[in-house]
């Protein structure tokens, strides 16, 4: 047992001009559906655990068909989590076939292409390990270092990394967003459809990993993240907003999904932490309740009392 524990929060936002959120996620078990919903904005929380499996997808397909791919993705995922964290490798290309099988089927019954991105991260026995398919990302914050520990499978990416381009010139490419690996590819061998696999990352207390959709990593920069990080401190529904904010003041017109992780050195101290003023629930908020506790033990004295 390492002693460490992983927190989350994710926020799903609908983003500037868009009409419905074809971003979807997976913590460690809660999942996003707008189906039957007006509103295209979701939020979920997820308490202190040793192990968990984390991620974020990107449908595309317009209409609510990137809906469904991005759905899929994050449904299917629920059914994996226990093989994954047991036998992780293996069990995520397995994930990984089912979900692009799944989504081929519906790209076949209506008659056009859908698919999803898919940024991955598995966290067990005080390790983590990412794996993703197109531009969605993970990035990992430790000791004040940002670093992208996920690859883009994009044409741009892809002519960068044979020196055809610059990295400047990459980020700026129009075929940054024309994806060469995503679930839901149809005629494809499982070695086409095989991730982006990091290498392992042993964890220290304070890490911090956010995992996101080209609505954020487009329009946020890793010094911008860092900085959100730092300001906020662990609290993760609060970078998470922070995030999706400053994509949309940055010029964001796509949706935007920002999951935000944080590594604690031990479950007791979390708690105790949260009733210190460095904590989110301050001891002075429990006055009430102890003065009534007080109040009520003094009466059960004095009735005790009373009948002697």
């Amino acid at each position: 047992m390492s002693g460490l524990f992983v927190k989350g929060s994710v926020s799903s936002d609908l983003g500037e001009g868009r009409t419905n959120n074809e971003d979807n996620y997976f913590l460690n078990g809660r999942t996003a559906d707008y189906k039957y919903s007006e509103n295209q904005n979701s939020t979920a929380f997820h308490g202190l655990s040793q192990n968990g499996v984390f991620a974020v997808f990107d449908g595309m397909g317009g209409s609510a068909k990137g809906e469904f791919a991005s759905l899929c993705a994050a449904s299917t995922l629920g059914k994996y989590t226990d093989s994954i964290i047991n036998d992780t490798e293996s069990s995520v290309n397995d994930y990984i076939e089912d979900t692009n099988k799944q989504i081929c089927r519906e790209a076949e019954k209506i008659n056009r292409p859908i698919g999803s991105t898919m940024a991955l991260l598995v966290i067990k026995d005080g390790k983590a390990k990412s794996y993703n398919l197109g531009d969605s990302c993970i990035y990992h914050i430790s000791k004040g270092r940002v670093t992208r520990i996920t690859h883009s499978h994009t044409v741009a990416e892809q002519l960068y990394r044979m020196r055809a381009i610059t990295r400047e010139e990459a980020e700026r490419d129009i075929r940054r967003h024309r994806l060469t690996k995503h679930l839901g590819m149809k005629n494809t061998d499982n070695r086409n459809l095989a991730p982006y696999v990091s290498s392992t990352i042993k964890l220290l207390k304070n890490d911090t990993f956010i995992l996101c959709t080209d609505g954020i990593s487009d329009s946020v920069n890793e010094r911008e993240i860092n900085s959100i990080v730092e300001r906020f401190d662990g609290k993760c529904k609060k970078t998470a907003d922070a995030i999706i904010e400053k994509a949309i003041r940055n010029g964001s017109r796509d949706n935007l999904t920002a999951m935000v992780l944080r590594i604690t050195s031990n479950r007791s101290k979390s708690i105790l932490s949260k009733f210190s003023f460095g904590g989110y629930l301050h001891l002075y908020q429990l006055l009430p309740v102890m003065l009534v506790s007080a109040a009520v033990l003094l009466l059960l004295i004095l009735i005790i009392f009373c009948l002697k």
